[in-house]
């Protein structure tokens, strides 16, 4: 869907097909807006960065992967994109001087480059516990760019967190348009 082009002036008519094109259409789009959910970290140990490839994915109104690591939309459009992963902090902690930090990062890819455009990192550090990193925000993305996440480790060996809950409670990434007619 792309934003209405034309320019009205004042007292200039309109016709129902240009004021559908302005009104109707982009409240249908968001009816029911283009969205991912990805869920499950497939990476069971970190101890540099990684592309963080999801053990499950969902998708409503196109959005595609053809290996659960990389999601391309589709419609370009300024959407909120979020982002959280949980591990279990490294063996080898004292929790004084031997310490690290877990970070993620969510980024596009466009042709040859691949901008980082949002981070998150731990900040408390506790020897033995479970760390939760995330981030979210606002992502301009255009139809023929790839949205995707990685995960760096600082300070050791990060595992998998190993709880009762499911990995898929833990570990999340999903993106959804809020603003079909947004331009970059």
């Amino acid at each position: 869907m792309a934003a209405v082009d034309e320019k009205w002036t004042s007292r200039q008519k309109i016709d129902a097909a240009t004021m559908n094109r302005a009104s109707y259409a982009p409240i249908q789009t968001l009816a029911n807006p283009p969205s991912m959910r990805a869920a499950g970290m497939s990476n069971d140990n970190v101890t540099g960065e990684v592309p963080i490839t999801w053990k499950q994915f969902s998708t409503v109104g196109g959005f595609t992967s053809s290996n659960r690591r990389d999601f391309k939309p589709p419609l370009a459009g300024l959407y909120w994109v979020t982002c959280t992963a949980t591990m279990t902090t490294p063996g080898n902690w004292n929790g004084l001087t031997s310490t690290g930090t877990l970070l993620i990062q969510v980024g596009t890819t466009d042709g040859s480059s691949t901008p980082t455009i949002l981070k998150g990192f731990t900040s408390t550090k506790v020897k033995g516990s479970y760390q939760s990193v995330h981030t979210s925000g606002l992502m301009f993305l255009n139809a023929r760019q790839t949205i995707w996440t990685s995960i760096q480790s600082y300070g050791g060996t990060w595992t998998k967190a190993k709880s009762g809950n499911p990995d898929e409670a833990l570990s999340s990434f999903s993106a959804v348009l809020i603003s079909p007619d947004a331009t970059g």
